[in-house]
C-alpha cells in the first residue's frame, strides 16, 4: 500500500522547487523588461529628445545644467544625482541661466543614457529630468526623412529656399491673408521665380523650432514649406 506521507512529502517538495525555480526567474523577467534608457524615452516620453550637441554652451545643456544645479544645490561634494567628478558642493550664490554646463554632465548624460534600467527607476527619471529638451517640429520633420531647411550659411537666391518659397506662394496667393502672415507676401504673391522671402525663412525657423508637436495641421505645412525637396 503506497505510503501517503511520501505523497505529501514528495509533493512538498515539488511545491518548494517550483516556488524556488519561480523566483530564481523573477530576476531574469525583468532584466528582459530593462531597456537603454534612450530607448525607453522614445517610447515613453516621445515629447522630450536626449541633447545630442557636444558644446557646453548650447542652449539646451545651459538649461539642462541649471535644473541640475537648481535641485542639487545642497548636495555636498559626492552627493549630487550624478556624482559628478569635479561637483563643487553646496551652492550659496545664485545659479544663472547664462552659465554653461560642465563636460563632466554631458558625459554622464552619455553614459546613462546607454544604461538598461526599467521605466520607473530613479536613473531614467535622472536621464529624463537632466539630459533632455523639448521635442520640437524639426526633429519630427528629420526623423520623417525630410531635409529641413535653415538660413544659416544660405541666402534668399537659394535654389532650395526659392522652390521652398514658390510651393509656399502658390498654396497662399489666393488666400485674403497668407496662413503665417509673412512680411510683404502681398506684394509678392502674384511673382514667380523669386527669391525667398527673408520673413518667410523667419517663419520658417520659428515654426521649425515650435514644441508644439500635437499640432499635425502645422507639422504637414512645414513639411511643405520648410524641407527641400
Amino acid at each position: 500500500m503506497a505510503n501517503p506521507l511520501l505523497f505529501k512529502s514528495l509533493a512538498g517538495a515539488g511545491g518548494v522547487a517550483a516556488a524556488t525555480g519561480a523566483a530564481l526567474g523573477i530576476p531574469k523577467l525583468l532584466a528582459e523588461k530593462e531597456k537603454p534608457v534612450s530607448e525607453l524615452i522614445k517610447i515613453h516620453n516621445p515629447e522630450k529628445r536626449l541633447i545630442t550637441s557636444n558644446a557646453v554652451g548650447d542652449s539646451a545643456w545651459k538649461k539642462a545644467w541649471q535644473a541640475y544645479r537648481t535641485t542639487n544645490k545642497s548636495a555636498p561634494v559626492g552627493k549630487d544625482t550624478f556624482q559628478l567628478s569635479d561637483w563643487s558642493g553646496v551652492i550659496a550664490g545664485d545659479i544663472n541661466a547664462t552659465d554653461d554646463a560642465k563636460k563632466t554632465l554631458l558625459d554622464a548624460c552619455s553614459l546613462n543614457s546607454k544604461k538598461k534600467v526599467l521605466q520607473d527607476s530613479q536613473l531614467y527619471k535622472d536621464v529624463l529630468s537632466y539630459c533632455t529638451r523639448d521635442t520640437t517640429i524639426s526633429d519630427l520633420v528629420t526623423e520623417s526623412k525630410k531635409t529641413v531647411l535653415s538660413k544659416t550659411g544660405t541666402q534668399t537666391s537659394d535654389p532650395k529656399w526659392k522652390a521652398a518659397w514658390e510651393r509656399y506662394r502658390l498654396a497662399n496667393k489666393d488666400l485674403s491673408t497668407d496662413v503665417w502672415g509673412v512680411s510683404g507676401f502681398s506684394n509678392s504673391k502674384n511673382n514667380a521665380n523669386q527669391n525667398a522671402l527673408e520673413g518667410f525663412r523667419d517663419q520658417c525657423e520659428s515654426k521649425l523650432a515650435s514644441t508644439s508637436i500635437k499640432d499635425m495641421k502645422l507639422l504637414e505645412q512645414v513639411k511643405s514649406w520648410c524641407t527641400a525637396e
